[in-house]
């Protein structure tokens, strides 16, 4: 006669043994999607901060660009007051 108790517990080893690995696997996959999620909030917040100064950097550009304009039609409209009367 087969000896049910101990398949019994054998069986129920096993599945013990199973259900700590599953534990252990799915603790671990928890806490690396929190630590992803956090990654991809600060990498948001990086992305928002190289924007913002791409922006401030494109209106600097516009204003150095304006301003050698204006200097460029400064120069340009006056007429030449080194001679010494020649």
């Amino acid at each position: 006669m087969a000896d049910y108790k101990a398949m019994y517990y054998h069986l129920a080893g096993r599945t013990a043994t199973a259900v700590d690995v599953l534990e252990a696997t799915t603790s671990i996959m928890e806490a690396n999607a929190k630590s992803m999620e956090a990654n991809i909030k600060s990498l948001e917040a990086n992305a928002n901060s190289m924007m913002a100064t791409a922006e401030a950097l494109v209106a600097l550009k516009e204003k150095l660009k304006l301003a050698q304009q204006i200097t460029e039609e400064m120069f340009i409209g006056v007429e030449d007051d080194d001679s010494d009367g020649e």
